[in-house]
């Protein structure tokens, strides 16, 4: 490629006083010099002694015109090396030949008169092949999923390559519509065959998955607050009532009723999602029963229903779909009581104890917590934040009855805030409910501030503040069966759980068949100190007995030795009693209970404490059936044989001459 290029001709002899202005309007450069009898400034060129007469050949002078001038040039234009000065070029005395050193600069004659011929060859702009402008808009269908690129180029792109093919294109703009929530690398040519890319990231799919909403209840009416993910690029409305949309994504005063959440994008994705407000705030049905309980329980649904497939959580051991499906039954002694626990938040939880005959026999069930509606009463100072808002604060002071403000205990926040202050939720302070609208930090008052719409223009003062919330959205519930009333019975445990806000919900037992003893039986008690998805705080306790095929003693031992050349000493070495058991096939859920009951904290079998050592062992499944044996190596809790040397007093006491060795044909000798 050709850069511009000045040519400059001397063939006259030259006048001081005269000049020349030339400009490199790209970077914005003038180039003047002025030619004088002697250079005494910048910008100017010092002119040869005589006329080109006075020389023995006239074309001395104008060479040494020409190069007083490069001369001059470099010193005041080319101390960067913008630009290539020769002279006398192709054996042409007095030229000068001034090459730009880079792209598209753009050499002007502004003005001379010094008579000599300026000729100037200027670079070829090309423009640069790009994108220029990317823009989005509206699908033509399925819009929320699906967005329409409108993409600009300095130039007609003729092809498109990437992210599909496209030959002759005609637009520019051109459009085309792609799938959101993707990063694509748009590829297009121009009719010189250049290329451009440009890495485009696409506005997040607007899916109802991503959405979720969560209620805050007062008095005066819920907040209903919608929290979003994935949604990269979008600007959002929201709406109670599909034609009244607002963007923030925060609904206050609710009454207690059935709503639908209308959500907008400006690309015209949509959807719809419902959602429930109660007194207490619990909109979304919750129940959870974990399968570290003693008895095993499956979810009852049609399994012919759209979407009802059997799943390892709906199946009884003989519902399993394979050719031999033997039941999950469950063994217990009839002089045992068992405790099984779950979390829900249905307003009515019953069980059902399912004899043979079908006939049913009601159990009690216990609330062992208090997470929904929780009120809270306590002192804290209000102060005037100026204009329409007010900051609450809390140090300490003391904690009331909500209903009859009697003094409870006190309390020391020390400028934190109770578990309940957040955003959206609502407060009562003197009578009246308000939204807590901002939370921030206050250096002066060294603590964290609830703001409220509130005028108050008075000093700092101490007000009794409360609130109604949710520690979590479910209680946990217990209920206990003594087998004694059972003996040599076979029965079935039944979980139904209904509320007027939910679908109603139940679950069933593997079948239970109690009697006084087992052969080959193993009981195992499993329980865990800290609380995990059973809440142990209650004292709950788990059993499950097993059919054991064997148990084996297995030797688990360690050792540390000091080795030397003529001794070997023992530093210390420990010898555990641990037993492998093998356990009779299980069908594939209640062999996977006794993985998870083996693998508690506390464990105790046949009333001898083992922990978990390695990991299990599992052969199956057997056949064609749903059965699985399972193998465990146990370590007894506190059944071990330790000892240790004298080694290290003897290390640390006496200092051991270690022999120098010389390596030989025949082995080391020491010397």
């Amino acid at each position: 490629m050709a850069y511009s290029k000045i040519t400059i001709d001397f063939t006259s002899p030259i006048i001081a006083g005269t000049f020349l202005n030339l400009t490199e309007s790209n970077y914005g450069i003038s180039l003047f010099e002025i030619f004088k009898n002697a250079r005494i400034s910048r910008g100017s060129v010092a002119i040869p002694e005589g006329v080109p007469e006075d020389y023995n050949h006239p074309e001395i002078y104008y060479k040494l015109l020409a190069s007083s001038y490069r001369n001059a040039f470099n010193l005041d234009y080319n101390t960067s090396n913008l630009f290539t000065v020769e002279i006398n070029g192709s054996g042409i005395a007095g030229r000068v030949t001034i090459l730009a050193n880079y792209e598209n600069a753009n050499f002007i004659l502004s003005g001379t008169d010094s008579g000599a011929i300026i000729s100037i060859v200027n670079q070829q702009f090309t423009p640069p092949f790009i994108h220029t402008i990317t823009s989005f808009s509206e699908a033509t269908e399925d819009k929320s999923k699906k967005i329409k690129i409108t993409q600009a180029t300095s130039e007609l792109a003729v092809s498109i390559s990437s992210p599909f093919n496209l030959l002759n294109n005609t637009s520019n703009p051109f459009s085309f519509e792609w799938q959101r929530g993707q990063v694509i690398n748009l590829t297009v040519k121009n009719a010189a065959g250049l290329e451009a890319t440009n890495l485009i990231t696409l506005p997040d799919v607007l899916s109802a998955d991503n959405f979720s909403i969560k209620i805050n209840n007062s008095p005066n009416g819920a907040t209903a607050i919608v929290n979003n993910a994935f949604t990269t690029g979008l600007t959002l409305a929201y709406s109670l009532n599909g034609t009244d949309f607002q963007h923030a994504n925060v609904f206050s005063g609710l009454d207690v009723g059935n709503y639908t959440l209308y959500v907008l994008d400006q690309y015209g994705g949509a959807f719809s999602k419902s959602f429930s407000v109660d007194q207490n705030g619990v909109y979304v049905p919750f129940f959870y029963i974990s399968k570290s309980n003693s008895i095993r329980f499956a979810k009852r649904v049609k399994w012919s229903d759209t979407f009802n497939y059997k799943t390892d959580e709906n199946t009884l051991g003989s519902e399993v779909d394979v050719k031999v499906a033997y039941s999950g039954c469950q063994n217990f002694k009839s002089d045992t009581i068992i405790t099984t626990q779950f979390k829900s938040n249905y307003a009515t939880n019953t069980v059902n104890i399912i004899k043979s005959d079908k006939t049913k026999i009601s159990v009690p069930v216990v609330k062992k917590t208090n997470n929904i509606g929780i009120k809270d009463k306590r002192d804290a100072i209000k102060f005037n934040l100026g204009g329409t808002n007010t900051g609450v604060y809390f140090l300490a002071g003391n904690r009331y009855d909500y209903a009859t403000n009697a003094v409870i205990d006190s309390y020391a926040l020390n400028g934190l805030l109770p578990e309940w202050a957040i955003i959206g939720n609502y407060i009562n302070l003197e009578n009246a409910w308000y939204l807590i609208d901002n939370i921030f930090y206050d250096d002066d008052k060294n603590a964290d501030v609830l703001v409220i719409s509130n005028t108050y223009s008075g000093i700092d003062v101490g007000v009794m503040v409360s609130s109604i919330y949710n520690d979590f959205n479910y209680e946990v519930y217990e209920f206990t069966i003594d087998l004694s009333n059972y003996l040599n019975q076979t029965l079935q445990i039944e979980i139904e759980n209904t509320d007027n806000r939910f679908d109603s919900l139940k679950h069933i037992s593997e079948r239970l068949i109690i009697a006084k003893n087992f052969l080959k039986n193993l009981e195992i008690n499993y329980w865990n100190h800290d609380n995990t998805d059973i809440f142990y705080a209650t004292g709950i306790r788990h059993l499950m007995n097993v059919e054991v095929t064997k148990q084996a003693g297995v030797s688990q031992e360690e050792s540390e030795v000091y080795k030397t050349d003529t001794n070997a000493v023992l530093l210390s070495a420990q010898s555990y009693e641990a037993d492998k058991f093998t356990f009779e096939p299980l069908s594939k859920e209640i062999w996977r209970k006794l993985m998870i009951a083996l693998s508690h904290k506390m464990v105790y079998i046949n009333g001898t404490q083992y922990v978990k050592s390695g990991d299990f062992e599992t052969e199956g499944p057997l056949n064609d059936s749903n059965l699985y044996v399972l193998s465990a190596i146990m370590v007894k809790a506190g059944a071990v044989y330790s000892t240790s040397s004298e080694m290290d007093e003897m290390l640390n006491d006496q200092v051991i001459e270690i022999p120098g060795l010389i390596q030989t044909e025949i082995g080391f000798l020491k010397y």
